[in-house]
């Protein structure tokens, strides 16, 4: 292998490095808030515009950043139903991950698994 070769190796493996760690938090933050923070925030902080951040995401993991927020907010809800006890109420889970009301997680649950929540 020549000197040439090594430092282009190098050189590409540092960038490649670099994209990651920088998507990297940015995926951190988002399972850190279990997916319930905004898109403007998480441009803000790690300093990039919401596009920029849409195109990276695209570009890397073939989603956006809201639809892979989503994706982790409805894991997170999906846990809490699995684990809780049957007394807990869909309202207090759907208000603890974020959703707005009953039925809008209800929704999700239907259009993300097939199934109506009493079936989970």
């Amino acid at each position: 292998m020549t000197t040439l070769s090594i430092i282009l190796i190098f050189f590409f493996s540092q960038r490649i490095k670099s994209k990651n760690n920088q998507l990297q938090s940015v995926i951190n933050d988002i399972h850190s808030t279990n997916g319930q923070t905004s898109i403007y925030d998480l441009s803000k902080r790690n300093f990039t515009t919401i596009r920029q951040l849409e195109r990276s995401f695209k570009k890397y993991i073939g989603l956006s950043p809201k639809e892979y927020s989503n994706i982790i907010r409805f894991q997170n809800a999906l846990n809490i139903i699995k684990n809780s006890d049957k007394n807990r109420s869909l309202l207090d889970i759907a208000f603890e991950c974020g959703y707005y009301d009953h039925s809008h997680l209800s929704n999700e649950i239907k259009r993300n698994t097939g199934l109506s929540p009493s079936l989970l």
